[in-house]
């Protein structure tokens, strides 16, 4: 085992070890030392975002002539890098997500990793704080960040939605000829066309993405400039517009627009605005695990259940039964809603947990809201290619219809609710088709019981 050699750091506590190659400095290793929790660090994604922050916050520190030209591009560069190789420093921000409430380890982990890197890389003396940090607190650091990295992912959300709502209407297109029966409580209903079924579903998903993105619009405003407490103490008047100007360049491949938040505590002592997007995120979820599971239904058997469609074989399903084949992708897509239903009861807790004027709970709700984004993200991907690969078994959905009962619904309009009740119930004693027992129980030929109960009339 390599022996791992120290160097000393120093803080306002005193003295640190630190190992000698870390980026980071005292007070990160004290965070290390402090909360061995859980082992779960940040998301590289919260990292990404947190560095062009730092970015932007440089630049709009030399705009607002507080930070010289070359501290502010030495740092800017440095958060850069870091932001566009995020995966090569990943290791040099290693602190538990369970640490203080308001995210200030992380923070000043960052600021500790761009001084370091301008002392060794560019011989530069950065201060953490009074450079780094210059115009701002962890307090509104951290928030902004949230919203950065939450609004970034939750509009690649909201493009594989509508890549779902493509799929979906282009496969209801192709199956716009084939009736099947309808379900209410798991039991044969009036009949429905794949195409309506896949539309409902189409629309929902639509609906779904209408509410992601009205929670983007609220989380595109920052915090930033806030401070402290949100008063925005130590902090130029124009810092905030300046941060969000930077970052609009950073983010302009993605067409994201920030905005200075104009009463910035309220983003500060609250994170409702996360949770209102986590709340359209499980309505979403919810969507998911409908389709999921209807998919999952309907591919039942192949023998004994309904087999109305065949999903693409993946993987075998059983380690004790041959040639077993399971919905695998569906399980999986209602596995991650249910985590993402999870996540949300979490955010609700941490979202009330705001004492006067900050959320002391800010890391805890970083980690749940991304965690969700990209479990919606990578669970659309995974739909969208089970609602292009399945296949109908339309054989058996024609006879399966066939023998519904239920079609004789459409004989109230002629025989009325009371008869044709009788009519279905001797279909189900008797195993037979609705035609027969309408033929022998009403004065209708025939022909026209196969006029009026024609599948094409029936939906």
């Amino acid at each position: 085992m390599k022996k791992i050699t120290f160097r000393i750091e120093t803080d306002s506590l005193g003295k640190v070890k630190v190992p000698k190659n870390a980026y980071y400095g005292a007070q990160t290793q004290r965070a290390l030392d402090n909360f061995k929790i859980s082992g779960i660090t940040f998301d590289p994604v919260f990292i990404q975002s947190l560095a062009s922050l730092k970015q932007a916050c440089a630049i709009a520190n030399m705009k607002c002539k507080t930070l010289t030209k070359s501290k502010a591009n030495c740092i800017s560069g440095i958060s850069k890098k870091i932001s566009n190789n995020t995966l090569d420093y990943i290791d040099h921000f290693p602190i538990d997500i369970f640490q203080t409430g308001s995210g200030t380890s992380t923070n000043m982990n960052m600021n500790e990793v761009i001084s370091e890197v301008a002392k060794r890389n560019f011989k530069q003396k950065i201060h953490p704080n009074d450079d780094v940090n210059m115009s701002q607190s962890s307090n509104d650091v951290i928030p902004t960040t949230i919203n950065i990295a939450s609004l970034s992912m939750s509009k690649t959300l909201s493009t594989s939605l509508s890549f779902m709502s493509e799929s979906l209407n282009s496969k209801a297109i192709t199956l716009s000829h084939v009736i099947k029966s309808g379900r209410t409580h798991l039991m044969d209903a009036v009949p429905i066309s794949f195409e309506q079924e896949l539309n409902v579903w189409e629309e929902q998903v639509r609906a779904s993405q209408a509410q992601i993105d009205l929670s983007c619009e609220e989380i595109s405003y920052l915090p930033i400039g806030g401070t402290a407490i949100g008063t925005g103490i130590n902090a130029p008047k124009t810092f905030a517009k300046n941060v969000c100007n930077e970052l609009n360049k950073i983010y302009s491949e993605t067409k994201i627009r920030f905005k200075p938040l104009s009463i910035k505590g309220e983003m500060m002592s609250s994170q409702n605005h996360i949770f209102s997007l986590s709340s359209a995120l499980t309505r979403y979820a919810s969507t998911l695990s409908k389709i999921a599971n209807d998919l999952r239904w309907m591919n039942s058997g192949p023998v004994s259940g309904l087999s109305e469609i065949s999903l693409k074989a993946l993987q075998p399903g059983s380690s004790i039964m041959p040639g077993k084949i399971n919905p695998v992708i569906s399980e999986s897509v209602m596995m991650a809603a249910t985590q993402v239903n999870g996540n949300h009861i979490t955010i609700m807790q941490a979202a009330s947990s705001g004492n006067f004027q900050l959320n002391t709970m800010l890391p805890l709700i970083a980690h749940n809201i991304i965690e969700s984004l990209y479990l919606m993200i990578n669970s659309t991907f995974s739909m969208i290619e089970l609602v292009n690969t399945f296949k109908v078994n339309e054989e058996i959905v024609k006879e399966n219809l066939f023998k519904n009962p239920i079609i004789a619904t459409k004989l109230n309009q002629v025989i009325g609710y009371d008869l044709a009740s009788k009519i279905v119930k001797e279909a189900y004693k008797t195993n037979s088709s609705i035609f027969e027992i309408a033929e022998k129980m009403t004065s209708l030929s025939k022909a026209e019981l196969i006029n009026i109960l024609d599948p094409k009339k029936l939906i």
